[in-house]
């Protein structure tokens, strides 16, 4: 009968050591450990994307449409003044469609609405509260969202995978020095390679509905949230 090696597995994840029974393999295999490391970078954010909305209901289909894209016109005019226009505004298509509203206990028809949504990426939030006053000059329905984020996110992110790996390797060796072992090479590395929730950027959730009047005034201020920028690394080294 073939003889067989026994041998014992060590399985770390997040600091906390876990012991796997005895099982029977071949010569090939190796003892080894397993280690998860994380890293989190922590920043101010340095954009903000304003989702704008505009949208208007008349009599006719063709008049509904006119003044939304006036209305457009007029937001890009003021946008490209605190951007790239080809870089930093997005507009979407116009859309179109018959209108009803409750009145009465009955479903009316009240005309054609027609509705355009414009996203911005202001790069200097110093201009924010100015560029919002602008805009609430015009005859936008409202900003639909607010979303901070920073531009070098990609940076930040593969930043982050080091310190996560370098978390990883200390766990690893603090572990084989307990146990009274040297780790070997490296076996196996991994990250899922999906950035955590937090890092995706901080949208406020605020909606601010102008009904599609013009009424000028003061921008209004948010302050930013940190945004922090969170990996997780997967190894797995030789036990020597």
């Amino acid at each position: 009968m073939r003889n067989k090696i026994k041998f014992l597995s060590l399985v770390v994840s997040s600091g906390f050591l876990f012991m796997i029974s005895c099982q029977s393999v071949s010569n090939d295999n190796q003892n080894r450990i397993r280690v998860s490391g994380e890293g989190k970078i922590r920043i101010m954010p340095d954009q903000v994307t304003l989702t704008i909305n505009t949208a208007f209901t008349k009599p006719r289909m063709v008049d509904a449409v006119r003044e939304t894209q006036n209305t457009v016109d007029s937001v890009i005019a003021i946008l490209g003044k605190y951007g790239n226009k080809k870089e930093d505004i997005k507009t979407s298509s116009v859309s179109a469609n018959k209108d009803y509203q409750y009145i009465g206990n009955t479903t009316k028809f009240v005309g054609y609405q027609a509705q355009q949504t414009i996203d911005f990426v202001l790069h200097d939030l110093s201009k924010f509260t100015e560029l919002t006053g602008k805009l609430l000059e015009t005859k936008i329905s409202g900003i639909g969202s607010i979303s901070f984020a920073h531009s070098k996110a990609d940076s930040i992110l593969r930043e982050a995978d080091l310190i996560a790996y370098d978390d990883a390797l200390k766990s690893a060796q603090k572990l084989a020095s307990r146990a009274d072992v040297k780790i070997g090479k490296l076996l196996f590395l991994s990250n899922d390679g999906s950035p955590s929730n937090e890092s995706t950027g901080n949208r406020t959730g605020m909606a601010l509905e102008t009904f599609s009047k013009a009424y000028g005034g003061e921008g209004f201020k948010i302050a930013p949230e940190v945004l922090e920028f969170k990996r997780t690394i997967y190894t797995e080294f030789e036990i020597k």
